[in-house]
Order: C-alpha cells, then sequence, then structure tokens
C-alpha cells in the first residue's frame, strides 16, 4: 500500500510538471476598490494548490498554462475567477464584502468556518489587542473585551494565574474552568495558585501559574472563545465549560521571507488603597512600648503620638515613637516586565513558516522575586503534493519563578505583616534585626507566625522551574476539491521541579534533637503528559442551491501525572539546604492515569447561503466510570438564518442580518482518576505468615466507597441570538440569551464511619444558569483622516441551585470557607451564597451587648448576606485614529456582587482601622445598642478588648461589602512610523504604542482594599477574602514593533 501511494504522488507530480512545461509566465498587479495595492493575495491555479502571492507592492508573476484559470482570493474580498487565454499580464480590482459574510471563524477541532454559518455565539480577538497592551498572563490583558467571559488575575505576582469563567458558574465542585485549545488541541491548563494555608509552617503557598504562561502573546494569531456548550459539544466533556481557542502564526503575511522584532517593556508601580489612622501608634492597652522586650510589633492600640516621644523596640534600643506612613512604597519596589521576540517567517506558493525566540524577563514589585520565561515557537504549513499537506506546530517554554511571594497565609507571607504592621514601627529596625547572634529569627511579635518580612526575604526561599514541550502535527490530503482525510497526533509534556525551606531558627517550631538543626527542605518533581491523536474525514459539495459539509472523526486522549516528594528534616550542618543533609526523609511517590476514546461526527445543511442547519454528536467512553455508565453522547443542533440575504428588499439601513438558535447537551466524568475505585497501600508494619517470616501487608487505603452507579454530570444549554449590522456596517449589534441546566452533579455525600469509610459519591446536584450577552459597536465619526470607533459589551448572569441531596431536608452544602464566613450552596438561591455570623439583636433591631464586659454579642446562626458572583460585567473601549496615531481606551466594571472583606477584621483587631479610634480618648468604648434585658448599654468596654472581640467571635458583619467596581483598565497610544519611512526602506513596517494597563480606579465600595486583590483561583473561594496579598500596580511602557 505505501509503494503504491508512492508510485501515486510520484505520477501526479510527474503529470503536473509536463502541464506546467507548457505553461506561459504571467504577471499583474492587484489592487483593491481604492485603486491601492493588496500585498498578500493568494492567487492559485484553478483545480491544483500551485501559486503564489502578491509582494508588499500587490505584483505577482507565475507560469500558468493557457487554458488555466486564475483564482485570486483574500479575506475580506469577493474572490475572483479569470481565465488566462493568450494574455500574459492579467490585473485584478478586488471589491470588498460586508464583514459578516466573509468573517472567519476557527471552531472546534480548530475547523476554519465563515461566522455567518454559526448558529452559536463566539468572540474573537486579534494578534494586536493581544500583544501591544499586554500583561504576562496573555488571558489577563482580555478584561473586559469580550462579552459573557470574566476574567480576574490573582494578586500574586509576575507569573501567576489568570481565572476564567465562561457564562458564570454552574458546578458546585468549583471546576468552572475552560478548555484551553491551540491550533485545535487541548492542552493542559493546570493551575498551581497556592494559598489559603492558615496557620504556621504554610511555607509553598505561592501561585505557581497555568498553563497559559507558557504561551509568548506575540506567537498568536487569533484568540475565539467558544462560549456555550453548542460551540463545545465536539470536544466533549472538558468543555462543559466553554473553549478558548488559540491560534498561533504558521506562516509569514507577506511574500518571502520576513523577520519581525517586538519589544514591551512596562514597569510596574505598587499602589496602596489603604486608609489607616495615624493618631496613636504602637502598643497595647492604651500605652506605648517603654520596657525591655515588648512583643506588640503588630499592635497599634499604644498612646496618641506627640512630639518628641520614644518608644522601645523589640532590639531594646530606643527609636522615635512617630507614625510610619508609606508602608506600600517603603517595602515594595517598582517592578519591570521586558519580553523581546524575534520572528522569521515564510510564505510562499506551497508553504511557509513562522520561527520565534522570545524572552521575557519579569522583576517582581517583592524584593527577592523574578519570572523568566523563554520560550521557542515553530509553526508551520507545507504542500508536499498537489494533494498532501502537512502542518503543524511546536512550542518549547522554559520557565523559572524564583522565590513566588507566599500569599494568603501567615507564615513568611510578607504582604500579611506589612499590612498589619504596627504604625510607628520603623522599617529600619526590622532590616537591621533579622536574626540573633546564634542564627535563629529575631522575633518581633508575640505572633510568632508573623515573621520580620525581611528575615523572610532573606532566610526563605521557593523555586518553581517548568520545561514545557508542545504541539502537534497533521497531514491533511484531498482526495478531491470536496473530500479530504486529516491525522494528527499531538503531546502536551512537562516537567514542574519545585523546592522551598523552612529556614533554620525558624521560632515556631520545635526544637531539633540534640546535634541538629531544626527546619525543614522540600523538593518535588511533577511530570505531566497528555497525549491525542484523532482523525477528521470531511468533505463539503454544492447541490444547486444546496450545500453539504460533512465531517467525522475520532479521538484518543491519554494523560498522565507522575509526581516525586522528599521532606527532610533535623538538618546536619546549619543553612544547607539539601536532601542528604537531613536526618528524617519523608518520600512520596503517586501516579495517576486516565483515557479517553471519543468518536464524533458533523454536518452542515445550507440553502441559498442564508439558511443554515448545523448538526453535531460526540460520544465519550471514560476511563474513571464504572463500565456500565462510562459512555455518553453529547448531541447539539444549531441554525442560522441571514434574513438581510433572504430579503434583498429590506430597509438600505440594514446592511446585515442574521437570527441564530442552538440547543446541545454535554457531559463530564468530573471525577479524578482511582477517586471512585478501591485502592491499597502497604502497611508499615510486618507481620509473621505460616512459616514464622514478617513480611508486609496491604490493605485499603481510599477512605471513598466506590459507587458502581455514578454517572457522568449532564449539561443542557440553549440559546438564541440576533446579529445585525446597519448603516453600511457604522452601528451593529449581537445579541445573545441563554439557558443552561447541569444534572447528576457529583458530590461526595457522608456516610457512617462504622463502614470503614468517609463519604462516597454521588449523583444527586441540579443547577439552572441564564444570562444575557450584548455587544454593541459603532463608529460615530468615519472620515479620510479621522474615525473614532466604540466597542460596548456587556453580560447579565444568574443562576439558582435546584437540587442538593436526595432528602428534601439536603438545601445548605458550604463549599469553603473559615473565621466566621463560609461560602454556601443554598436550593432556590443563585451560586455562591455567603453567609457569616451576625451581631445578636433584639426584635426591634437594637444591638445587644454583654451587660458586664461591655462586648458585642453574637448571632450564633450564620446568616446569609449576599451573593459572591457578578451579575454584570463588561467593558467599553474607544479607539480613535487620525492620520496614523492611534489612541484607545477601555472601561471595564463589574457589578451586583459582595464579598467579606476578612483582611478589615485584621486591621481593626490590630488597631489600624479608623474604626478604632471612637473611644481611644476616654479610655472605654460604650456600645450603642441595649444589654439582654432590654436596657440601654451603658457598661464601658475596654478599648482593644472590644475591638478584637469581633474576630474570635467570628463577627463578619461590618465588612460585608460591595465587591464592585468602575476601571479605566488600559490605555494604549501608538503611532504608525512606517508611513516616515523611505519607500525603498529595508524596514516595511515601524510602530510604537505607549501602554498603560490598570491605570485607575474610577469607583470602588470596598475598604482598604482594591475589590480585585484576589488570592485564590478556587471559585469555592469566590468572594471569601483572609488575607491581604500583593498590593494591585499600575502598568506603564512601551511596545515597538519592527518589520524587515
Amino acid at each position: 500500500m505505501k509503494k503504491c501511494f508512492t508510485i501515486i504522488v510520484l505520477l501526479v507530480t510527474l503529470c503536473s510538471g509536463l502541464v506546467l512545461a507548457q505553461a506561459g509566465r504571467v504577471t499583474g498587479t492587484v489592487t483593491g476598490e481604492n485603486k491601492e495595492p493588496l500585498p498578500g493575495v493568494n492567487i492559485l491555479i484553478g483545480g491544483t494548490s500551485q501559486g503564489t502571492v502578491t509582494d508588499a507592492d500587490g505584483k505577482y508573476s507565475l507560469d500558468a498554462p493557457a487554458n488555466a484559470t486564475l483564482v485570486f482570493s483574500f479575506i475580506g474580498y469577493v474572490t475572483q475567477t479569470i481565465a488566462v487565454g493568450a494574455r500574459s499580464a492579467i490585473d485584478v480590482q478586488l471589491v470588498q464584502e460586508s464583514k459578516n459574510l466573509t468573517e472567519v471563524v476557527v471552531t472546534a477541532l480548530g475547523i476554519k468556518r465563515e461566522a455567518k454559518t454559526l448558529g452559536y455565539a463566539t468572540a474573537t480577538v486579534n494578534a494586536d489587542q493581544i500583544s501591544t497592551n499586554r500583561t504576562p498572563n496573555v488571558m489577563s490583558s482580555l478584561q473586559g473585551k469580550m462579552a459573557g467571559v470574566n476574567i480576574t488575575s490573582l494578586s500574586t505576582g509576575p507569573g501567576g494565574t489568570a481565572k476564567i469563567r465562561i457564562r458564570g458558574q454552574s458546578s458546585f465542585s468549583g471546576q468552572n474552568n475552560p478548555l484551553i485549545v491551540v491550533n485545535g488541541v487541548p492542552i493542559d491548563n493546570s493551575n498551581f495558585a497556592g494559598g489559603g494555608d492558615y496557620g504556621p509552617r504554610a511555607a509553598n503557598s505561592s501561585d505557581g501559574g497555568d498553563g497559559l504562561s507558557s504561551i509568548n502573546p506575540d506567537d498568536i494569531e487569533s484568540m475565539t472563545v467558544l462560549k456555550g456548550a453548542t460551540a463545545a459539544a465536539l470536544y466533549g466533556s472538558r468543555a462543559k465549560d466553554g473553549v478558548v481557542m488559540i491560534t498561533t502564526k504558521t506562516r509569514g503575511t507577506g511574500k518571502g521571507i520576513g523577520l519581525d522584532y517586538n519589544i514591551n517593556f512596562t514597569t510596574d508601580t505598587p499602589l496602596d488603597f489603604t486608609d489607616f489612622q495615624y493618631e496613636y501608634g504602637q502598643g497595647e492597652g492604651g500605652k506605648r512600648p517603654t520596657t525591655e522586650n515588648p512583643t506588640s510589633g503588630v499592635w497599634s492600640f499604644g498612646e496618641k503620638f506627640e512630639p518628641g516621644m520614644t518608644q522601645i523596640l523589640f532590639d531594646n534600643e530606643t527609636w522615635p515613637y512617630e507614625p510610619v506612613r508609606g508602608r506600600v512604597k517603603k517595602f515594595y519596589r517598582t517592578g519591570t516586565n521586558m519580553t523581546n521576540t524575534i520572528t522569521v517567517s515564510n510564505n510562499g506558493p506551497n508553504g511557509g513558516f513562522s520561527l520565534s525566540l522570545a524572552n521575557s524577563d519579569n522583576r517582581g514589585i517583592v524584593e527577592n522575586n523574578k519570572f523568566n520565561r523563554k520560550v521557542v515557537n515553530l509553526g508551520f504549513t507545507q504542500n508536499i503534493s498537489k494533494r498532501l499537506t502537512a502542518f503543524g506546530n511546536i512550542n518549547y517554554s522554559k520557565e523559572k519563578n524564583t522565590n513566588p511571594p507566599q500569599i494568603d497565609t501567615q507564615d513568611f507571607a510578607t504582604s500579611t505583616v506589612i499590612f498589619t504592621l504596627a504604625n510607628s514601627m520603623p522599617f529600619e529596625a526590622l532590616k537591621q534585626n533579622q536574626t540573633k547572634p546564634n542564627g535563629d529569627e529575631f522575633v518581633f511579635s508575640r505572633f510568632l507566625v508573623r515573621n520580620n518580612p525581611y528575615y523572610s526575604l532573606s532566610h526563605h526561599f521557593e523555586n518553581i522551574s517548568r520545561d514545557r514541550l508542545f504541539g502537534n502535527v497533521a497531514l491533511k490530503y484531498q482526495f478531491t476539491d470536496w473530500l479530504y482525510l486529516q491525522l494528527r497526533g499531538a503531546q502536551d509534556f512537562y516537567v514542574r521541579s519545585q523546592d522551598y525551606n523552612i529556614p533554620n531558627g525558624y521560632a515556631p517550631i520545635a526544637k531539633a534533637p540534640v546535634g541538629y538543626v531544626n527546619g525543614s527542605f522540600t523538593q518535588d518533581v511533577r511530570r505531566n503528559t497528555e497525549r491525542n491523536f484523532d482523525f477528521i474525514l470531511g468533505g463539503n459539495h454544492n447541490f444547486g442551491n444546496i450545500g453539504l459539509d460533512v465531517t467525522l472523526g475520532g479521538n484518543q486522549r491519554y494523560a498522565r501525572m507522575d509526581y516525586n516528594s522528599v521532606t527532610v528534616q533535623d538538618f546536619i550542618q546549619p543553612n544547607l539546604y539539601t536532601v542528604m543533609n537531613g536526618r528524617v526523609k519523608n518520600p512520596l511517590y503517586s501516579l495517576s492515569e486516565k483515557k479517553i476514546n471519543s468518536l464524533y461526527g458533523a454536518a452542515t445543511i445550507s440553502w441559498k447561503e442564508f439558511i443554515y442547519l448545523n448538526v453535531t454528536a460526540r460520544n465519550d467512553w471514560f476511563s474513571t466510570l464504572a463500565p456500565q455508565n462510562r459512555s455518553i453522547l453529547y448531541p447539539s443542533v444549531t441554525g442560522s438564518f441571514i434574513f438581510s440575504q433572504a430579503f434583498p428588499n429590506l430597509p438600505a439601513w440594514i446592511s446585515f442580518g442574521k437570527f441564530r438558535a442552538a440547543y446541545a447537551q454535554v457531559g463530564s466524568d468530573n471525577v479524578n482518576p482511582y477517586s471512585n475505585a478501591l485502592y491499597y497501600a502497604v502497611d508499615n508494619n510486618s507481620f509473621p505468615n505460616p512459616s514464622g517470616q514478617l513480611v508486609p501487608v496491604g490493605g485499603i487505603n481510599a477512605s471513598v466507597v466506590p459507587n458502581k452507579n455514578l454517572r457522568p454530570l449532564r449539561i443542557k444549554e440553549a440559546e438564541a441570538g440576533l446579529e445585525m449590522k446597519l448603516f453600511n456596517n457604522l452601528l451593529g449589534f449581537d445579541l445573545t440569551y441563554y439557558h443552561k441546566t447541569t444534572d447528576d452533579q457529583i458530590l461526595a455525600a457522608q456516610i457512617s464511619d462504622a463502614s470503614s469509610y468517609t463519604a462516597q459519591l454521588i449523583n444527586v446536584g441540579r443547577s439552572m444558569n441564564k444570562g444575557i450577552e450584548l455587544l454593541l459597536t459603532g463608529s460615530p465619526v468615519k472620515t479620510k483622516d479621522f474615525t473614532w470607533d466604540v466597542s460596548f459589551n456587556v453580560s447579565y448572569n444568574t443562576s439558582k441551585v435546584l437540587k442538593l441531596g436526595l432528602a428534601e431536608k439536603d438545601t445548605v452544602i458550604t463549599v469553603g470557607g473559615g473565621g466566621g464566613r463560609t461560602l454556601n450552596m443554598v436550593v432556590g438561591k443563585p451560586l455562591g451564597q455567603l453567609y457569616t455570623f451576625t451581631y445578636l439583636r433584639d426584635a426591634q433591631g437594637r444591638q445587644v451587648f454583654d451587660k458586664n464586659s461591655g462586648m458585642p454579642l453574637r448571632n450564633n446562626t450564620l446568616m446569609n448576606v449576599g451573593n459572591a458572583l457578578p451579575k454584570y460585567f463588561g467593558g467599553i473601549t474607544n479607539t480613535f485614529n487620525y492620520k496614523g496615531i492611534m489612541l484607545s481606551a477601555l472601561i471595564d466594571f463589574k457589578l451586583g456582587h459582595k464579598m467579606i472583606a476578612g483582611r478589615n477584621i485584621n486591621y481593626m483587631r490590630h488597631g489600624l482601622s479608623k474604626r478604632t479610634l471612637p473611644g481611644r480618648a476616654e479610655g472605654y468604648v460604650i456600645g450603642n445598642g441595649v444589654n439582654p434585658d432590654g436596657e440601654v448599654n451603658q457598661t464601658k468596654a475596654a478599648v482593644q478588648p472590644f475591638y478584637e472581640s469581633i474576630n474570635p467571635l467570628g463577627i463578619n458583619e461590618d465588612f460585608v461589602q460591595n465587591a464592585g467596581f468602575w476601571k479605566l483598565r488600559q490605555l494604549t497610544l501608538g503611532y504608525d512610523l512606517g508611513k516616515l519611512l523611505p519607500e525603498k526602506s529595508f524596514v516595511k513596517g515601524l510602530r510604537l504604542s505607549a501602554v498603560a494597563n490598570n491605570v485607575l480606579v474610577i469607583k470602588k465600595w470596598t475598604e482598604n482594599m482594591d475589590p480585585e486583590e484576589v488570592l485564590n483561583s478556587s471559585d469555592n473561594a469566590t468572594g471569601l477574602d483572609f488575607w491581604p496579598g500583593l498590593p494591585p500596580t499600575r502598568s506603564i511602557g512601551f511596545n515597538l514593533n519592527v518589520k524587515f
């Protein structure tokens, strides 16, 4: 078979050569309607894959037989077919088509389709929108730009995670992440965002980034979001929450060899949103520290500041007793980000390539933090013969994150200390007194887990590195002009290494045995492999007015993760952090494997190119479920009706109009490998066998009893939309309504301990999610030299929990929380309900205080205080162009949700909040309310215990705050310097842009913080704030692009 195929290819090639041997040279110029030359126009000899493209001046030349036809095609223009005849010179003028009729969208499996044929909503951004005004994580720069897509960047430093949610949340488990697809193939986007480890010895509570951090924005050609279940149905279970489709560059844009250089540089300035009191300083009980060995380093309940006062600090030295303002500016530095990318590309009649090398250096705002990423990306496409084409993409990245900041914890989390530090603590005292003479930590507070921040920087370390290689290679064979077969193989492989320590002499941990040093050192390595193999058989043909496009295919996905870790303690030599230097070694190894086999198909039928009906089906077989339940079918059906083409006599001001509708079902196993199976472990002890020999014994090592009836969860979604362009495309809108239900959600139900298990996975949850998306576009002003374009998108989303358990009494589950605040799912209410303890009040709503102590009393029932998920979010972009000068401004917003700003409880109990000023002068506080017997409260309470009391009581009522905001997110000012270059210059393009990100908070309602200071990517922590993270930053810099 292989020999026959080779012979056929050789014969076809030989015949093609004989035909072309009789061909004559044809030359010409291709222009647009404005008679300006069009570079990059594709010119093919009809019925073949042979041809050329126009150069920068719109010129072309090729050999073509006299009986041939030339096909001229260019995106956005009407394709023209011209017979060659006896002519040797053919000039062509292409006519623009309506954008909506010619726009091409990358859809499921990487298949390109005309936007007008789609019956579901998508959102697309191009390369300029991604690379010019960028952020280290490529998704973060798209905040506020796409309807229905909610993006949040974590306040965790460079290389951190971006939280992406499409059309809200539907899963109770917190797994609402979209699938990330690069060039038609899924990649792993696991995130390693830490945080939330309350208490001592949380030494690796950092954000290790996600899969998107491996992608260089300069390599991206376009990005399309498939929002609904219908759009993503062909990708199966992992696409239940939508798909982010990334298409990278595979060839040059002009003819021949091209060279691009891009440099992006920004500075990150930390922002301070705190508004603390600076009337009273360090101390407790109304007294400043005046005796030796004070431990009040994080308490500001001292005396009122007066000129000339002094204090004795933890170093037993005398320091001025005066307010220390500007803590953010004193501790944090200005960060920098610089990315250099060089791209070599080629574009020719038989294919091309794009090869880029990029280096990105990020200096964090914390003194010892830096992040480096090196990326090599190769994309290519090549016509091997008339019918056989090879194409693919390979991306290698090497990332290193040195000392990523510890967040959402106490140990070594410098932000926690900086933002709770006493307001008269000199930073110089902390710098000068990090360790004692014996090397042990110099403690400055009775809170041992609140380390001196400079001690944390100099003694604690963490290093994260990742080497990653992902990509795919495909062969496409065109049997005829209407039938093809594509075979594709893809792999995503990375090795992620991490090491971190707990320093020798760290105060909170126990002393080591005599002759050893305390502390610990951990090394771990993850090896993650994902392989995808698929085939696609596709065909399309027109039967008169009827068009038919059919795709059949299959996929096999295999995923494996190996994890090795070792932690050592009791060091022989101090300050030598190696595995061999530890007396006690604790190794750990784990392995997980998963496979999904799939078959799928899609068919599109069209009528006169204005009515389209599309049906798809995919069936997955999961290795993680019992055999009788591991198969699931996902069907979908969509339709679109382009009424502006169907009714040509519509008013002239209607340029384009389309109705669309869709319905789909998707599902997901939503179960990790082995979590629904019995697994075993070897006991640490040995036992005698009948022969008396000691042998190890194995036993069940699972806490979850298997459920052989566990089914995949199912999602049913319907959507309808209307797209219109008016007044010759000067005004347009895209309106979408969607309704989604999620059934058979998988929850862990507690069972009796007598069974030797603690839980069982069951199908019980059901939820509903619906919303409206609106995109408005317009060009209020459009002249020869000046244009003003406006884009406005807004999304409304709401949800409801319909069912939680097998019994009617199962109406609430808690999915996250702590410290008297929880995030719950409640039947009859939207997902993500915030609960907390509140003050005790009588029937008249008056606050109740203890009659003896004067302290506030607590209502011991957790109360619902609001929803953590935004109802409205979107953005407004204004773009102005004047003679090559471009100014763009993006304002984005999120509204209609609450948060429990827990950091403010800490600011209050530490005496920093302005809420603690009442009663300071008098030395006591009398709460405004009544005693339990109904009498007016007149009991005097000590100031410090009064304001500290809400923390142990878990009363968060005062800090349930509106989490909404309006921000000036981006500013871009660019100029096309290429117009100033000589006509014959070797520099073909030159563009310089000034850029700014996170420019201004226009309006917010939170106290002492930016409402976007999110520290955890899990949906089960949404709206729950505990500790301050890194301060947000404002980025200002430039982007320079040069084309040769």
